[in-house]
């Protein structure tokens, strides 16, 4: 058994094929990644293989895009069947572990374990000071896993599902509001909004700073090119009070033009504004579902927007699953 870092752009393809099939749950089926969702994953790697030489330019021009795709993974006879992927958080000294996977087969013989401290070294010597990730409420192998290196819960969120969704009406946005795009360039309401709004037990993991929201030149550049390889429909929204201009949410909702894969909505959300909750969703779901009919909607909500969780459900969401959020000092 190998144990290397992750090569790109060769590990790609190999890899689209290893997350769909390690991410199977017989036991509890809603955890899977589903049919909707391999058809984009393996889109999203064909044309990130595609344009990878675009990526290794923007890697040359912004030294921190070079952080953007890290990890390692275990090799048996030339099979790639295990993977851990990480990235750092915008400019900041904080990762993210996107994905720590093991092929079922090679399972219990702590290749988990292996490749995911691989990877918090790598971290380490990059200039990490801390590292968060996601688990399923209910993985307990892989929770316990994570608590034998350190990290420990410090929020959670919901993963809500609607399939088959209708068109709502547009919703009237509450007196008192507006709302207007918000371009990928203006990281400063997003980070001003986000520093109101965080709490501070999420805080410790996650840090309010504007390192996480502000966008190298070059990725503001690679992600329109990204999205129209994608077929992708993205757009995103501000609202603000008319009375001294305060931005009190933003949202988002990312559309599928082809007829396959899944759509998106993202609501953030002051909680001491409840009552636009219902306007945020209905809206994002009015703009998606014009878009691109008939496909499944995701959205995530942290658990502590309640208002938000209410309105995803009023509007037919069902819960699909929960994710803990873990965290570590390095």
């Amino acid at each position: 058994m190998e144990l290397r870092p992750l090569r790109l752009p060769q590990d790609l393809i190999p890899l689209g094929k290893m997350i769909y099939y390690t991410f199977q749950y017989p036991e509890n089926p809603e955890w899977s990644v589903q049919t909707d969702e391999k058809e984009q994953i393996v889109d999203t790697i064909r044309i990130f293989r595609r344009l990878w030489p675009l990526v290794r330019l923007g890697q040359y021009l912004s030294p921190s895009l070079r952080d953007m795709f890290r990890g390692y993974v275990a090799v048996e006879d030339g099979k790639i069947v295990g993977l851990t992927m990480v990235q750092r958080h915008g400019t900041t000294d904080t990762w993210v572990v996107g994905t720590v996977g093991v092929l079922p087969e090679y399972r219990r013989r702590g290749l988990a374990r292996a490749i995911l401290e691989s990877a918090l070294e790598l971290m380490r010597k990059r200039g990490a000071r801390r590292a968060w990730l996601s688990v399923i409420n209910g993985n307990t192998p892989a929770q316990r896993l994570y608590e034998s290196l350190g990290f420990e819960v410090y929020d959670a969120m919901i993963d809500y599902t609607l399939t088959a969704p209708s068109l709502p009406s547009v919703p009237e946005i509450p007196d008192g509001y507006s709302i207007s795009r918000l371009p990928r360039s203006d990281w400063r309401t997003r980070f001003e909004l986000e520093e109101r709004i965080v709490p501070e037990e999420t805080r410790r993991y996650e840090p309010v700073e504007p390192g996480r929201f502000r966008q190298p030149l070059p990725l503001l550049l690679l992600l329109p090119i990204i999205n129209r390889a994608q077929h992708t429909a993205e757009e995103a929204f501000v609202v603000r009070e008319t009375d001294g201009d305060k931005a009190v949410a933003w949202c988002r909702y990312a559309a599928s033009t082809r007829g396959k894969g899944v759509n998106s909505i993202a609501v953030r959300l002051d909680p001491a504004r409840p009552e636009l909750a219902d306007y945020l969703v209905g809206r994002m779901l009015h703009e998606v579902v014009s878009k691109s009919p008939n496909l499944r909607v995701e959205i995530d909500v942290p658990r502590w927007m309640p208002a938000v969780a209410a309105a995803v459900e009023s509007f037919g969401f069902k819960r699909r699953v929960e994710y803990l959020k873990m965290g570590l000092e390095l």
